[in-house]
């Protein structure tokens, strides 16, 4: 499990960043956020996700996300 702080999150739009411990920034969308309800993030939560490849050749996305 891989572990990062979420660098921002537009709740409106349902995506974001996290900068990664030791990697390149990823990817999030809300719908990779564990949990049940209203999915959003807050800048400098806390998070543990896995990551996966981006869709059409972007950069890596994160899934699985859940606060640590």
């Amino acid at each position: 499990m891989n572990k990062g702080t979420v660098k921002w999150f537009n709740a409106e739009k349902g995506y974001g960043f996290i900068a990664q411990e030791g990697g390149p920034d990823v990817f999030v969308h809300f719908t990779a956020i564990q949990g049940q309800g209203f999915k959003s993030l807050n800048e400098g939560d806390r998070v543990e996700f896995e990551i996966e490849p981006g869709k059409n050749g972007k950069g890596p996305q994160a899934k699985n996300v859940k606060l640590a």
